[in-house]
């Protein structure tokens, strides 16, 4: 599968009421369809794991497509380029809070980023690598 082909699955998944809960109640900002995590979840099962999509969804720029490439992405073959690249596009709602640390944590360089993004200046990336 493509990165084209899973937007395009995840579109009509998505719901503006739960896109609103998204972006008011957790800072998520556009683009974003507003797919719930247990229709990403099934997703997830069909994909399993897939280094290549991961990035590849990642890089859309996505909300949905963004979380979802962290339940696919293998954590394992996560170079120290690619998580600083997740942490700097994550932008805000769970991606810099759960989904890039989950990602980092299951790395061979998560606990190298951890220490540099704590003491990053920009919020978002400081939460990415824990609590002060």
């Amino acid at each position: 599968m493509t990165a084209k082909q899973i937007l395009d699955e995840l579109k009509p998944l998505g719901s503006e009421s739960y896109k609103r809960v998204l972006m008011n109640n957790h800072g998520v900002k556009e683009p974003c369809f507003g797919v719930k995590i247990s229709e990403l979840k099934k997703i997830q099962k069909r994909i399993k794991m897939d280094y290549q999509l991961a990035l590849d969804l990642y890089d859309t720029g996505n909300f949905d497509a963004m979380y979802l490439a962290g339940l696919i992405a293998d954590d394992a073959r996560m170079t120290k380029k690619d998580l600083n690249r997740w942490v700097e596009k994550a932008g805000g709602g769970s991606l810099c809070g759960a989904t890039v640390p989950w990602v980092a944590a299951g790395s061979p360089h998560g606990h190298d980023v951890a220490l540099e993004w704590i003491e990053s200046p920009k919020p978002p990336v400081a939460s990415a690598g824990g609590i002060r």
